[in-house]
């Protein structure tokens, strides 16, 4: 009995020993950066050998997964082996949180000391700085100031006349756009670019490294509320070339023959329809004289003005898992969509074939274009009813506060007052301006006008936060993991409920 009790003893204290040097054994290969999950060693244990394969099948996942489980204490781990047995997600926080910091000082220091370098290399803008109206202006200073305002979309500068100075100075208003696309309407889709090379560039031996970009990329909403999944990246791509494209047509078409565009080279016209499409949608800077331009180029600004930041916002809000178990609107699961023709290929009868009509190919056209599903169309009525309501209550208020300037000849007009209100809804900046002064046209409105006009800028300014609680600000756990199992299940039902079940069998369809 007593040799009995020595022998089990023994027996637990090999396996205790055997479980100590698995552990010890995968410590070792993270915290090397190694992948625990490709490779095997071997363990001598007294009169045997033991064989320790880390991942051979599915038996060894569960031995990786029973030591991550097991209690591991933070004094037993360096810092090191603590970061990668956080998981890809806290991995992906970590790498976000240097990434975004160095992204805005890169385009925000490093343009800074670019558009010094420019001002220093072009006498032409050295004289448009120490030819100012009122003082020179300082170089470095003017340098960073544009550099952040540019990239922080705030449409202001130190210069009277905006950017018109700068007309030809190519490179400078270069320079400008990109801050402006890198800082708002392209910052999504430049961010996932990194990532992706960041990827594409890693080696494989990176393990760690390239698994925490590759959950990025999968997994992006998880951990930044602007990092969407690349289907969501290239619409917003579209959308921004599109826009950008139809008030650079409506920029060069409409008024090449005005006399704001008199003298002006072609190849400066485009220039400035360009830097023009890119500022008035969001950062609200001006190359040329806005009151001068074509009407219809001014509804084109008007309405580009008004929907910049909902292509991100209505992204931002339908890739939130957690606004949908607010709303109770599920999104509709694409994994039994693809269904496979060829697979029919063993039914007991011959499939019938005929040729593609007219109206066949209509019926193929209409499936192949669906339109956006109910929630993102929801969320369209919802900006193009409630939203614009503030709009109309303000130009309501500024027309009746301001009868006398608009009924009288003069630079305040009915369409001026729709421009200023829709800048102030979207936070643009961007201004017709009054003639002889340095000023906005705000400037010239009464006080009831301005205050209205605040409140305008405040309501707008919040339009694009989320209904409910963003995924990308929760840490993972259990009780999330189960939600979000619950979420999976939901969506699947009413998938299976809304869709029709692929028949098993054809017909032939005549017109």
């Amino acid at each position: 009995m007593f040799a009995g009790d020595i022998e089990q003893q023994r027996e637990i204290a090999r396996k205790r020993l055997e479980k100590e040097r698995q552990c010890e054994d995968m410590m070792h290969k993270i915290a090397n950066n190694e992948n625990p999950l490709c490779t095997s060693s071997g363990h001598s244990t007294g009169d045997s050998i033991t064989i320790v394969n880390i991942d051979v099948g599915c038996n060894d996942d569960e031995n990786i997964k029973l030591i991550k489980r097991g209690p591991i204490h933070k004094s037993e781990l360096t810092r090191e082996q603590r970061y990668r047995l956080g998981g890809a997600e806290y991995r992906a926080l970590d790498l976000l949180s240097r990434l975004v910091p160095m992204y805005y000082i890169f385009f925000i220091v490093g343009f800074g000391f670019i558009i010094r370098s420019y001002i220093a290399l072009s006498p032409y803008v050295q004289s448009v700085l120490l030819n100012d109206k009122y003082e020179s202006i300082n170089a470095w200073g003017f340098s960073f100031f544009t550099s952040l305002a540019s990239f922080n979309n705030l449409g202001l500068s130190q210069l009277d006349e905006s950017m018109q100075p700068f007309e030809k100075a190519p490179f400078m208003l270069f320079l400008i756009m990109v801050l402006i696309l890198a800082g708002n309407t392209a910052y999504a889709i430049l961010l996932r670019l990194i990532i992706w090379v960041m990827y594409k560039t890693t080696p494989q031996s990176y393990y760690m490294r390239r698994e925490t970009l590759k959950y990025l990329l999968d997994h992006p909403r998880r951990c930044y509320t602007t990092l969407f999944p690349s289907y969501q990246t290239k619409w917003l791509l579209v959308v921004l070339v599109g826009i950008t494209l139809a008030e650079f047509i409506s920029f060069v078409a409409l008024n090449y023959w005005l006399p704001v565009l008199e003298g002006v080279s072609w190849g400066t016209c485009i220039l400035d329809g360009l830097f023009q499409s890119v500022t008035t949608r969001s950062a609200g800077y001006s190359v040329v004289d806005l009151m001068n331009l074509n009407p219809g180029t001014q509804i084109t600004y008007i309405v580009a003005m008004y929907i910049s930041v909902y292509p991100v916002a209505i992204l931002m809000r339908n890739s939130n898992v957690y606004q949908e178990r607010a709303l109770g609107i599920y999104s509709r699961n694409n994994e039994n969509e693809g269904f496979d023709i060829e697979s029919s290929n063993s039914m007991p009868f011959n499939r019938l074939r005929r040729t593609n009509t007219a109206s066949s190919v209509v019926t193929a056209s209409r499936r192949a274009f669906r339109g956006p599903d109910f929630y993102v169309r929801t969320q369209i009525q919802r900006q193009l009813t409630s939203e614009i309501c503030w709009v109309i209550v303000c130009i309501f208020v500024i027309c009746v506060v301001e009868t006398k300037e608009i009924m009288s000849p003069s630079p305040i007009t009915m369409s001026t007052v729709i421009y200023e209100c829709v800048s102030a809804f979207g936070n643009i900046g961007s201004s017709i301006g009054y003639p002889n002064t340095p000023t906005s046209q705000v400037a010239q409105y009464h006080p009831i006008s301005k205050f209205a006009l605040i409140i305008l800028m405040y309501r707008g300014r919040h339009r694009g936060l989320p209904a409910a609680i963003d995924r990308a600000v929760l840490l993972p756990s259990e009780q999330l993991e189960q939600k979000e199992e619950e979420d999976d299940m939901l969506r699947k039902r009413t998938s299976s409920y809304g869709d029709v079940s692929p028949q098993d069998y054809y017909r032939c369809r005549t017109l």
